[in-house]
């Protein structure tokens, strides 16, 4: 994680993108935040934007084909003056899994 910076997760996009009916009000508040906030103040990682239009197309009866979809949900990514979009580096994969390994998820 970048220093300084919030993390954003996937749910919060989701709940947002998909106009979740008790929770998608709460996340366009934080959405608000983002859009108001300072270049690079709040991050997330590239594969949120995968898992977001997974999701989101499961919902939705979409395809991850459909390059409108696709296109109109990583453009909402982009389009938030206060969001950095980070790549998922291997190490962040295997520093995952030993934090998953010392907290026993999964277990």
């Amino acid at each position: 994680m970048v220093e300084g910076s919030r993390y954003v997760d996937v749910g919060v996009f989701v709940y947002w993108l998909g106009g979740h009916p008790v929770y998608g009000e709460r996340s366009y508040e934080w959405i608000r935040r983002i859009e108001a906030a300072t270049p690079r103040e709040y991050l997330t990682s590239s594969l949120t934007v995968y898992e977001a239009l997974a999701v989101l197309a499961g919902l939705t009866g979409r395809k991850l084909s459909d390059q409108e979809f696709v296109q109109d949900v990583v453009e909402a990514f982009t389009r938030l003056r206060g969001l950095r979009i980070v790549p998922l580096r291997g190490e962040d994969i295997t520093r995952a899994v030993q934090l998953m390994a010392e907290d026993q998820v999964d277990s």
